[in-house]
């Protein structure tokens, strides 16, 4: 939700809105299983060269995904229930720090979510 601005450019509402009900789905489950060791999170991929990102974009498909593993295979309990940016060298933007939309912690989303 910190993000509206940036992705001004994206016409429909509801693409934007599904974005931010997935991080709260991805929130409830990381609530949900924390206790049994499980991580959920959500990963900022970048604008991709693709049909919806267009050739203009900053990735190729294949820099995202290889950076979204990489969140993926080092992540630990620590990352649960958040939404991290990819990290690209030599690209500012994606630097691999968390997406500024939650509180600091899971453990606070409780309160947070009403859950």
């Amino acid at each position: 939700m910190t993000q509206a601005r940036e992705v001004g450019y994206a016409p429909c509402p509801a693409y934007k809105i599904s974005k931010t009900a997935l991080n709260a789905l991805m929130v409830q489950y990381a609530l949900s299983y924390e206790d049994e060791g499980f991580v959920f999170m959500a990963a900022r991929p970048g604008w991709l060269k693709s049909d919806m990102g267009g050739q203009d974009a900053d990735l190729t498909l294949s820099q995202g995904a290889e950076a979204v593993l990489d969140i993926a295979m080092t992540a630990g309990s620590r990352e649960n229930g958040s939404f991290k940016n990819i990290s690209v060298p030599g690209w500012e933007k994606y630097d691999g720090h968390d997406v500024p939309w939650r509180p600091d912690s899971c453990a606070a989303l409780e309160n947070y979510w009403d859950v």
